[in-house]
């Protein structure tokens, strides 16, 4: 029954607790930033939250419970570096260091929308709001048939070469890694192309007859064809445009044709000309 006593200093240490995510989203001037929850492990709950180290970006708040909103009103370049502190219900303490982003709001400009087949185009759309330099990319959808995009200026040069409408997406990334899209729609049309002559001088029964038809607008080479009406009979229409031959049939007053010139890339015009045959007249002696 006799006693004995010590005295013991017993020094608790805390786990190490670990915060949570890694890394944090990038945030939009003006737009509600993507609400994020940040949570710990490796301690015991509940946790506090708190910044121990800079400044979280202007309308940004983190809640005590970890909520990290806001709706951010300035951009921040390459971003804001904060430290961000989780305390447990025994006082341990884990931290990380995070860094927010904030973009600005970047723009592209309109592109012309006047685009011609076979005429060189050139517009571009030039990015806004940003840190420059700017690298542009085409991120949906593909640009007309025969043009492209300079990914160092943004500018859409090339000759269309179809008539096909196209819709895509140009993104401009500026010197911070933030970004800007626009939606296109560029819809090439076909140029004027005009038959000649305007009308053809008439051809006699039983002689050689020959005019060549030619076309402006449009690019060359062409190829002439009758779409309506009939030639007369003994003559013919090469795809070059050679109207020939030895008319074999008087025709009255004439018939009506529509030759139609077609350009290398398909593009057409067309023109109506009536075209007599006269027969072959004598006069008495």
């Amino acid at each position: 029954g006799c006693p004995g006593t010590r005295g013991y200093t017993l020094a608790m240490s805390c786990p190490p607790i670990t915060v949570n995510p890694a890394s944090l989203p990038v945030g939009l001037v003006g737009s509600a930033y993507t609400s994020t929850t940040l949570s710990a492990t490796g301690g015991t709950a509940p946790y506090q939250f708190t910044v121990i180290a800079g400044t979280l970006p202007a309308g940004l708040t983190l809640t005590t419970a970890g909520v990290l909103s806001g709706t951010p009103t300035a951009s921040n370049g390459a971003g804001v570096s904060v430290t961000v502190q989780a305390q447990d219900a025994f006082n341990c303490l884990g931290t990380r260091a995070y860094t927010i982003k904030i973009c600005p709001v970047i723009s592209l400009a309109a592109i012309s929308t006047t685009a011609t087949v076979g005429t060189a185009y050139s517009s571009s759309a030039t990015a806004s709001g940003g840190a420059s330099p700017y690298v542009y990319a085409l991120t949906s959808g593909v640009l007309p048939a025969g043009l492209s995009l300079n990914t160092s200026t943004g500018t859409i040069t090339g000759t269309p070469t179809s008539t096909t409408s196209r819709t895509f997406t140009i993104t401009a990334t500026d010197a911070n890694s933030c970004t800007g899209s626009r939606s296109y729609t560029l819809a090439p049309v076909c140029p004027a192309i005009t038959v000649n002559p305007s009308t053809l001088p008439a051809a006699m029964v039983g002689t050689a007859y020959s005019q060549t038809i030619t076309a402006t607008g449009g690019t060359a080479p062409r190829s002439f064809s009758v779409t309506s009406g009939t030639l007369p009979a003994g003559l013919t229409l090469t795809t070059a445009g050679v109207l020939s031959g030895t008319p074999t049939t008087a025709n009255g007053a004439g018939v009506s044709i529509t030759i139609t010139a077609t350009d290398t890339y398909g593009c057409t015009g067309s023109r109506t000309i009536t075209l007599n045959v006269c027969p072959t007249i004598t006069l008495p002696a």
